[in-house]
């Protein structure tokens, strides 16, 4: 392989000393390899790290290929043998030297191995094999050195083991304020500054935490479970609009929202988003009383210690509710005026028949946060039990009697009066 002059910045960092610099694409399906020997030579160790490197790669592909306006952060890369050489160039600049600028020399013997960016690196290559016109893109890359000694493999797999452990994910909340691509952050956004019932501060504005504090007497619901909402919104959205036998998965629906998709797509969900919670206003009173009020406890009525309020003010129960909502429309082929409708009419005070020791403990006047995925096969089944299959029915049987801690031969009982109570509900 020819000789490489890259220009570079020498920097050194506790022990270690690193060149920044930029690789083309080209470069990088040149010359840098997955990791073989270079950090355990037990061949099940090597197998170990090999497998680690998943399929993820082709959504990296997927996105150099799709989104015009890809970046990535800077890939980490071990070098050994060879010779590489570092030539400092001294510059001045008003009245001062600076010494930790010069060209890094490979001269092609090298060998070099991500230490982080398996996954960047395998897409990189990917992309470019199916459009080599992308070969002249560059990447940022940090160039450490690395030796095949005990001492040399144990510094690296140090380092790949530290920026891979305190690598930090992107939050939910940092997603909803600054992503450009998903969809459902995106109209989630624009409906913030747009509809009456998330303006202001109707919705709380903690971006670390799903829960609504004690003390918020105002807020609809959290930020987090607006989204996780929407998203669920979004999910039946997009099976309806795909005309799907099945509702997309959840699989599915992180795949579209990693890339942006039209403005017409975008300005179509937001109406649909918009006609959503439109509808629900309209169909749950506490919903319309709530949206009306000029109090600054508006939501103290609907969320409290004494009564425990209503579901829907509850962030665990929200989605939860709008799943039931969705669902049924999906499978009964009905409206969604219809199905809200019908959904308004049921109990929704958590500390009535059905949801005292389900979500509400009547003694500590506390929510019970473990049965949230009760709560939508609990709602389906008063809606209409036959709208749920019968396996759905007898793991619902299951977790009820669990939760009302009585034998399963004495929930049948107590189902049948649930049935009556939706039935009258819907009088």
């Amino acid at each position: 392989m020819d000789a490489l002059n890259i220009p570079a910045i020498r920097g050194i960092l506790g022990d270690i000393v690193y060149y920044t610099s930029s690789f083309t694409f080209k470069q990088i399906a040149e010359r840098v390899k997955k990791i073989d020997q270079e950090l355990h030579t037990s061949t099940s160790l090597k197998d170990q790290l090999q497998r680690s490197l998943t399929k993820n790669y082709e959504s990296i592909t997927d996105y150099i290929l799709s989104q015009k306006e890809h970046f990535f952060n800077a890939l980490v890369l071990a070098v050994y043998d060879g010779d590489p050489v570092w030539n400092e160039i001294e510059v001045g600049f008003k009245g001062e030297d600076f010494f930790s600028m010069g060209f890094l020399r490979l001269n092609g013997e090298e060998k070099i191995f991500p230490v982080d960016g398996q996954h960047r690196v395998e897409g990189i290559k990917d992309a470019i094999k199916k459009d080599p016109n992308l070969e002249d893109e560059s990447i940022a890359v940090i160039l450490i050195g690395h030796h095949k000694d005990k001492e040399g493999m144990e510094k690296t797999r140090r380092i790949f083991s530290t920026l891979n452990r305190y690598a930090k994910p992107v939050s939910t909340g940092d997603i909803i304020a600054l992503d450009e691509d998903d969809t459902v952050a995106i109209v989630t956004r624009n409906m913030l500054e747009s509809f009456p019932l998330f303006m202001n501060e109707n919705i709380s504005d903690e971006k670390k935490t799903k829960a609504i504090a004690e003390k918020d007497t105002k807020s609809f619901t959290s930020l987090i479970k607006l989204y996780e909402t929407n998203k669920v919104i979004y999910k039946y959205y997009s099976s309806f609009r795909d005309n799907t036998k099945r509702v997309h998965s959840t699989t599915d629906i992180d795949k579209f929202l990693k890339f942006r998709p039209k403005q017409e797509d975008i300005d179509n969900f937001e109406k649909y988003l918009t006609d959503f919670w439109t509808c629900f206003i309209d169909s749950f009173d506490g919903m319309k009383e709530y949206v009306v009020s000029t109090e600054k406890d508006a939501a103290a009525k609907f969320r409290n210690r004494d009564t425990g309020g209503l579901l829907y003010f509850r962030p665990i129960a929200l989605p939860q509710l709008v799943t039931a909502i969705l669902e049924t429309v999906f499978r009964k082929k009905i409206s969604l005026e219809i199905s809200m409708s019908a959904y308004s009419k049921l109990e929704m005070c958590i500390s009535k028949v059905p949801w005292v020791k389900v979500l509400w403990d009547s003694d500590s006047h506390t929510m019970i946060m473990k049965n949230k995925t009760l709560i939508r096969p609990l709602l389906m089944f008063m809606y209409d039990r036959d709208v749920l299959n019968q396996k759905e029915i007898d793991s619902m049987k299951n977790r009820y009697a669990k939760a009302q801690e009585v034998e399963l031969t004495e929930i049948d009982e107590k189902l049948n009066a649930i049935l009556r109570l939706g039935a009258d509900c819907k009088k």
